[in-house]
């Protein structure tokens, strides 16, 4: 396994963690504030102090750097939803526990607010990774 591919599970799968037990009891905000960025001052001073020739290596730093930017959206979409609706955004995926998985099930308790920050954040996820990767 190559570093681009550790780079890019770093990234996707520390996003999906967070995305995915973002409401869990024990996943406190200054808990994932301190490793988001923690692995981010890491990622910048590879990117900023390494000057690797490898494009595979500018990648898995970067992969790094994105569980903080997808953190901070999700902080900013907390708020807005807290604002709208008094309440924090329901995450629009199957298997979060959030919403009805059945077939034709309704879930009326999911405004189109709650669908647009849950597709925006899978949006943030995978663009930044895309950007990272076309810039490294």
């Amino acid at each position: 396994m190559n570093n681009a591919t550790i780079g890019i599970g770093i990234a996707i799968g520390v996003c999906f963690f967070l995305l995915y037990t973002r409401k869990a009891k024990w996943m406190k905000p200054k808990i994932v504030w301190t490793i988001t960025i923690g692995l981010f001052l890491i990622g910048l001073s590879e990117i900023l102090f390494s000057k690797s020739e490898f494009k595979a290596d500018r990648i898995l730093y970067l992969g790094l750097c994105i569980p903080l930017i997808y953190w901070t959206f999700d902080r900013i979409f907390k708020r807005i939803s807290e604002n709208i609706h008094n309440r924090d955004f329901i995450l629009f995926l199957r298997g979060s526990g959030e919403v009805n998985e059945r077939i034709g099930a309704k879930n009326p308790q999911v405004k189109k607010s709650d669908k647009l920050f849950t597709f925006g954040l899978l949006i943030i996820i995978i663009g930044t990774l895309l950007i990272g990767i076309q810039i490294a």
